[in-house]
């Protein structure tokens, strides 16, 4: 027979547990930064090092340059075949297709020019929660209760696997902008403790890629439909570049639908609001 007083035990230790992690989550939420302190501090980007944001900068604005020169190059052939307005409409898709992934880009290159020069920042703090996975891909995340409340930072993953062993007081040494993280020390530890990472489901793996997936998917349905629209045997008549302007929008129009309904059921799969 079970002692009733160990189950009513277990019971409030459950309790106080469901109450810890409400209150964890809580002051997370209060102390998490806004949408524009996260633009200003890298966006999409936070937690990557200067070099390699110059890097991505580099690549995306190549990107962008290919593609406005095809736009000019398409305007210029339609010039030659008299069908200036579908030439027109080719160059405005490859303009906005490359200003699009300039605007993703941007926020992050100014915090990464002022981190070149910016002093490293040293915050220390008890470890109050970490997960293998944030909001940057390839990222680790930890939570450290510092003396503004309990904040986020996104560290490699060799970095957070000195977590493991009972670390209790941790040290971060950061840039002050993107807040990459450059060393982490474990300052305290205690063998009776023990990192309660949550467990990593492969819809929260798959989420985390999403908005990046999500973006290249709707560049690349414009592009795609731009392109077909371009080949349709509809002659040198407006109702041409008005057909590619429209297959364009459907088609990223399509990929848009497809992937909210893909986001609502990866949400259903980690138990999230959508």
């Amino acid at each position: 027979m079970r002692n009733p007083g160990s189950r009513e035990l277990r019971r409030r230790q459950a309790r106080l547990e469901s109450q810890r992690r409400a209150e964890v989550q809580e002051k997370v939420q209060a102390h998490a930064p806004d949408q524009r302190e996260r633009l200003r501090r890298g966006g999409l980007f936070l937690g990557l090092a200067p070099r390699q944001v110059t890097r991505l900068a580099l690549a995306v604005t190549s990107g962008a340059v290919v593609l406005v020169a095809l736009g000019a190059l398409a305007l210029v052939v339609e010039l030659g075949q008299h069908d200036l307005p579908l030439g027109v409409v080719l160059l405005a898709l490859a303009v906005f297709c490359g200003g699009a992934g300039a605007s993703v880009m941007a926020p992050a290159v100014p915090p990464a020019r002022r981190d070149r020069t910016a002093p490293v920042e040293t915050i220390q703090g008890q470890l109050a929660g970490a997960s293998e996975v944030s909001g940057t891909p390839g990222l680790c995340l930890v939570a450290l209760n510092v003396n503004r409340g309990i904040q986020e930072f996104r560290v490699r993953r060799e970095l957070f696997e000195k977590l493991q062993g009972g670390a209790v007081t941790v040290g971060l040494t950061m840039t002050p902008n993107l807040q990459h993280v450059t060393t982490l020390a474990v300052i305290r530890r205690d063998r009776m403790a023990k990192l309660q990472s949550p467990p990593i489901s492969r819809a929260m793996r798959i989420g985390v890629l999403l908005p990046y997936l999500s973006f290249a998917a709707l560049i690349g349905g414009i592009v795609l439909g731009g392109a077909i629209g371009a080949l349709l045997p509809l002659g040198t008549s407006p109702a041409h570049a008005l057909a590619a302007l429209l297959l364009a929008a459907a088609i990223a129009g399509a990929v848009a639908l497809g992937l909210r309904l893909y986001a609502k059921r990866l949400m259903r799969g980690i138990d999230l609001p959508a």
